[in-house]
């Protein structure tokens, strides 16, 4: 199996009468072969988890999650209607946008939620307020639910991702690191991400799962960015789509 942990149906896919255009989005998963995507709502200003439960309705290929903002009233009851109302497979904390630390205490009784409602969390990493660490401490919160860290704690702590990764094994990788490609040269359809490389080495295939952060990049060129590394098919296999299937209890 093939999948996309993180592609975003944001304003860039709506049509002329302002609807969103699911089939746009999944041309873009068809170009890379990717059977399902995980779809998330444009993370600012208002995520309009509702609107996006409704436009993957009853499509196989899509699982949708919701972003979820602690400092928002009711946070945990947004938890419940994913899971019970919009037919989510997840939940999405974005710390960076939304202003909080990653591992307040505020967010325990949220991905504790998750959790009792068998949702998958996905989270952004980053320096400061969503550093590696602290999604290391929320990891701790839940060792039996997987997270998702996406961009492998880049630009400055991979070093980090990787250890948080290897001490808390509910823990994956997600590679949307194409954002920063400037690192390894300037055209994204030539670089090679030798980071991910690193934590294949160190974690093994297993806890790196394929992400392209569409529509910020297309997931072909993810895709090829990651087979110029060399991993062999094995991995590549558990990467692009099987550690995806596992983790989402995929058939």
């Amino acid at each position: 199996m093939r999948g996309d942990f993180e592609a975003y149906l944001n304003d860039e896919f709506r049509d002329e009468s302002g609807k969103l255009d699911l089939n746009g989005l999944l041309a873009l998963e068809d170009e890379a072969d990717m059977e399902v995507a995980v779809i998330m709502p444009t993370p600012q200003p208002d995520p309009r988890n509702d609107e996006l439960a409704e436009v993957i309705r009853g499509n196989q290929r899509t699982l949708g999650c919701a972003l979820v903002h602690p400092t928002e009233p009711k946070p945990v009851e947004q938890v419940k209607l994913a899971a019970n109302e919009w037919g989510m497979r997840g939940i999405k904390l974005m710390p960076a946008i939304h202003n909080y630390n990653v591992d307040d205490p505020i967010v325990r009784p949220v991905v504790e939620a998750a959790r009792d409602n068998e949702l998958i969390i996905s989270i952004h990493s980053g320096p400061n307020n969503c550093h590696p660490n602290r999604i290391g401490a929320v990891a701790s919160w839940v060792p039996e639910t997987p997270i998702i860290m996406d961009h492998m704690g880049l630009p400055d702590d991979l070093d980090a991702a990787i250890s948080v990764a290897k001490t808390n094994k509910n823990i994956s990788l997600g590679t949307t690191i194409l954002r920063f490609h400037r690192r390894w040269g300037t055209d994204p359809d030539t670089v090679v991400p030798i980071e991910v490389k690193t934590a294949v080495d160190v974690l093994g295939p297993e806890q790196i799962v394929f992400g392209s952060n569409l529509p910020e990049y297309r997931p072909i060129q993810v895709i090829n960015a990651l087979k110029r590394l060399e991993l062999g098919d094995d991995a590549e296999a558990l990467i692009f789509g099987d550690n995806l299937a596992r983790i989402y209890g995929l058939a």
